[in-house]
């Protein structure tokens, strides 16, 4: 049954699969890799194209409705739960190990990917945590602007969460954000992963219909239900459009202070 459902998920463009318990369930676990290349802009690479919550719960819908068809009394899917949930999992279903940034890291897709998992009821048996390892070359660490990775992970010093942090912000958590050059999310880390060398998406869903940078002319005058239907569809738009003008605004300023 696990060789179908990889076969199945293989024609949904999901290629990494793996089996994991959770909760008196069976987790099928899956990987969507998103990497479509680096361009010119201050946008994360995940926040380039349609919201990956839309395009997860689709395929898992998918994949839930033919475990249903198949002898599930149970199928439900779930993408971006919680992040140490969704890595925990795919750890444990064999999809990958932790690297130094504390991304999971695939040997096929380096970091580059959500996960996406249905619960079912259908009793599978679980695969096994897999052998490989971070290369522990350090430059993530490095490399990380706030130096949120110099002892296990540091959420106040990463720039990514700083961009999606509402209200006002300090002068050293703005001299962060300038530094990074980032409006939404960060990709130091990941850029500097020899690992991520192979990184691609198969996935034609992550390569279309892409904004990579956004300004304030782009933002500004639009009424928040103007730019919710504007930009609704994307993953940088779930914070409103007041966090993003205000990061906008720290990257055009002059902004050396530490208090």
């Amino acid at each position: 049954m696990k060789d179908r459902i990889r076969s199945f998920a293989a024609g949904l463009g999901i290629n990494e699969v793996g089996f994991t318990e959770f909760r008196d369930k069976t987790a099928v676990v899956c990987l969507f890799p998103y990497f479509s290349g680096y361009f010119p802009g201050n946008l994360s690479v995940y926040a380039y194209s349609l919201d990956y919550h839309c395009i997860l719960r689709d395929k898992l819908n998918l994949l839930s409705n033919y475990l249903l068809a198949n002898g599930a009394a149970e199928a439900a899917g779930y993408a971006d739960i919680g992040p140490e949930i969704d890595k925990d999992l795919a750890y444990h279903a064999g999809l990958g190990f932790y690297g130094k940034n504390s991304l999971l890291i695939n040997p096929r897709l380096g970091s580059y990917f959500f996960i996406g998992y249905v619960l079912t009821d259908l009793k599978l048996e679980p695969d096994k945590p897999m052998d490989g390892a971070c290369l522990s070359c350090g430059r993530c660490v490095s490399a990380c602007p706030g130096g949120a990775l110099s002892s296990g992970f540091n959420k106040e010093r990463c720039v990514s969460a700083l961009t999606q942090k509402k209200g006002d912000l300090t002068g050293a958590e703005r001299s962060l954000i300038k530094k990074a050059g980032y409006v939404f999310g960060c990709d130091i880390c990941q850029k500097v992963c020899p690992h991520n060398d192979i990184a691609f998406s198969p996935m034609p869903e992550f390569t279309t219909d892409r904004i990579t940078s956004l300004t304030a002319d782009m933002l500004e005058g639009l009424s928040n239900r103007a730019f919710r239907e504007k930009y609704g569809r994307y993953a940088f738009a779930w914070r409103g459009k007041a966090v993003l003008l205000r990061n906008i605004k720290i990257l055009d300023e002059e902004c050396d202070c530490e208090n």
